[in-house]
């Protein structure tokens, strides 16, 4: 998430509101069974989209070019299929709304920052492993928040240490951020695969992207084994401070254990079973928030209006990439050559390639949810069914290396910020070992996966 802007007119606050509000009608009305016209989207983005105009930067404006360009070319050669990703597209739009609400009121919470506090405060030799876990978890309501968050009280108390120690902490944050692409229900990873990709849940999906997270993070842990500090004499956490922990883990485990059940009970899409949880315990949270005194409606209504222009860039790409990939896919459908199941052979090889795919597009400056997207919605129609579990780990293990392995991504460009280094130097110099490692595990697993499932 962006850090909202400081000054905003009214002028600008108030379409940008308006067309953030249409926006929560459109998704609701849908949820309750009130089907809106999609074409809708198209006017609500171009209200949003004019209001926060000095909020896009260069890549936003290019993903919103290429969607705009390429809407129109599915919408002549494929008469309705160009507004297919319209709605996916909303969605996401005011699922990131939603979000950031969550993230300003876990921002504003005395119990999250003192969760942080006893983090980043832990001896040098057990801080890598609670930073890792900690900005995991912290990632799962605060988003990138939680990089800021952490990089912010590690390098006020690491001026004056060593790089090793630096070096450390910095890839243990970016780590532990990255790898919620491989299992987070509200990472925009699984939201975007699932609401593309169809033959697979994410109930069925979890298990092994836990699984794979744990991996992740525990090879990072013991690739640091020659840099961690030996613990002497450490005491370890009062029950006060295990409370102080846990009440943050429970909110998290909350999200995640209300998002499946919502699944399970309503049997919606994953990105709709979030977009439900989200909004129910935000809406709890800001009435405890206000009846607590730690901020007033107000307060929160001001500073809310001011996030949701900031959030314009972001919004671009990931709304822009969500109608690219929409079209892209219907486009490609009407090409003779690429219709029909794809064979066992060739998608071994297209599986293997997807997570060097999705992380040579990083270092190239293109977002994950580009390339996953445009990824997820051309594969899914010609992909084994048999073998669809092996395209969702394949671009979940992409992404989530390429969110902690280039120098053009949020969670790299604060790390280094925080830390006086280049992002070149966070991303590849002090973690090359790590991406190489990985990267030759993803697509080892990927194609022994396909062969395993398809062949």
């Amino acid at each position: 998430m962006t850090k909202p802007a400081a000054r905003m007119s009214s002028e600008t606050v108030f379409p940008t509101m308006a067309a953030v509000v249409a926006g929560y009608v459109m998704v609701i009305g849908n949820l309750a069974g009130f089907k809106l016209p999609p074409v809708i989207w198209v006017l609500i983005f171009a209200v949003y989209f004019a209001s926060s105009f000095r909020f896009l930067k260069r890549g936003g404006l290019i993903v919103i070019a290429i969607a705009v360009a390429l809407y129109g070319l599915a919408w002549v050669y494929t008469g309705e299929a160009g507004l297919k990703g319209l709605s996916s597209a909303g969605f996401l739009f005011i699922f990131l709304m939603v979000m950031q609400h969550m993230a300003d009121l876990a921002a504003r919470s005395p119990r999250i920052a003192e969760a942080a506090e006893l983090i980043v405060s832990r001896p040098p030799g057990q801080r890598y492993l609670f930073v890792t876990f900690g900005t995991h978890v912290f990632a799962l309501f605060l988003n990138i928040g939680a990089v800021i968050l952490i990089t912010t009280l590690l390098s006020s108390r690491l001026k004056g240490a060593g790089e090793s120690s630096q070096r450390s902490l910095a890839i243990a944050s970016s780590r532990g951020f990255a790898s919620t692409a491989l299992w987070s229900p509200v990472s925009l990873c699984s939201l975007i695969v699932f609401t593309h990709v169809t033959g697979v849940t994410y109930a069925e999906f979890v298990p092994y992207g836990i699984l794979c997270m744990l991996f992740f993070l525990m090879t990072g842990y013991w690739l640091e084994r020659g840099r961690r500090s030996a613990v002497v004499n450490t005491e370890g956490l009062s029950l006060d401070d295990t409370f102080k922990l846990l009440r943050v883990v429970g909110l998290a485990m909350v999200l995640v254990v209300g998002g499946l059940l919502w699944v399970s009970v309503f049997d919606v899409r994953l990105i709709e079973a979030m977009f439900s949880v989200v909004f129910i315990l935000g809406a709890i949270w800001t009435v405890l928030f206000v009846r607590a005194g730690h901020t007033n409606v107000r307060s929160l209504v001001k500073d809310y209006a001011r996030a949701t222009s900031g959030l314009a860039n972001e919004t671009a790409i990931i709304s822009g990439a969500t109608v690219i990939g929409a079209a892209a896919s219907s486009l490609v459908g009407q090409w003779v050559g690429f219709q029909g199941e794809l064979s066992a052979v060739t998608a071994t090889w297209v599986a293997a390639v997807i997570p060097v795919t999705v992380f040579a597009a990083g270092l190239l400056a293109i977002n994950p949810v580009v390339t996953v997207t445009v990824l997820a919605s051309s594969l899914n129609p010609v992909w084994p069914d048999a073998a669809k579990m092996i395209l969702v780990l394949a671009m979940s293990w992409g992404w989530s290396i390429s969110g902690g392995g280039t120098p053009f991504t949020a969670n790299v460009a604060i790390a280094a910020q925080k830390f006086g280094q280049t992002g070149f130097t966070v991303a590849m110099k002090w973690n090359g070992m790590f991406l190489a490692l990985m990267l030759s595990i993803a697509t080892l697993a990927a194609a022994a996966g396909m062969v395993w499932l398809a062949g």
